[in-house]
């Protein structure tokens, strides 16, 4: 039960596609020397956050359309608007922003917004997908409107394709990785988590076969006896 155990925390829970790669990433304009998969546009998202009964606003997550960029939230994460009025949150791919400095990109540029600030300490998530063809980001970078990137680091999620960080209060955000670092392709990240789930869950029920096959057994000896 352990190597099950380990294959389903192999997957995150939320609005990832599961184990299965995800499709072919909408890119604003690809960084240099990488393949445009699909002309199509990347979509924004939007969503509204309303006071519960305790008085906060609830949890909840916002996404984009194509579910490239993603916005998680605890309850009272965002400060109460005035007469208890709701919280509105917006995503929106970038097609300029301020040139990276010591880092690539490996993802579109995404910024969130909110009609009311993040209370301290109630860092929300944002989760961004990255392309199969790039380099796998091993950090979230962030700018605010008017400054420059910052490296706010990465939560270590565990969902192929994806990469994730909690900052302190919402901005422009991007996945990359150091400029003069080797990085591995996200293809061979993406794919080599879901085979190693596949490997443990194969494993859990190959050896379930010779207790099956023991208890049978032991079930004919007992009629013999009989």
């Amino acid at each position: 039960m352990v190597a099950y155990a380990l294959a389903a925390w192999a997957v995150a829970p939320g609005f990832y596609d599961g184990i299965a790669p995800p499709q072919p990433y909408r890119w604003v304009s690809p960084p240099p020397g990488v393949l445009r998969i699909t002309d199509q546009q990347p979509q924004a998202g939007q969503g509204t956050v309303r006071v519960g009964a305790q008085g906060v606003l609830d949890p909840g997550n916002v996404f984009t359309q194509d579910g490239q960029a993603a916005l998680s939230f605890l309850p009272g994460s965002f400060q109460v608007p005035a007469g208890n009025a709701p919280v509105s949150i917006a995503i929106q791919p970038q097609a300029t922003y301020p040139a990276p400095a010591g880092f690539k990109l490996s993802t579109n540029v995404y910024c969130i917004t909110s009609s009311s600030p993040v209370v301290p300490g109630k860092d929300p998530l944002v989760t961004l997908q990255y392309a199969t063809n790039v380099t796998a980001p091993t950090d979230v970078y962030e700018y605010a409107p008017g400054g420059t990137w910052q490296k706010i680091g990465s939560s270590g999620s565990t969902a192929p394709y994806y990469v994730a960080a909690r900052p302190a209060a919402l901005g422009c955000f991007a996945g990359g990785y150091a400029a003069g670092q080797s990085g591995s392709s996200g293809a061979s990240n993406g794919v080599t988590l879901p085979v190693v789930a596949g490997l443990a869950v194969a494993v859990v029920v190959l050896a379930a076969v010779p207790l099956l096959i023991l208890r049978r057994r032991g079930a004919r000896e007992d009629d013999e006896d009989e």
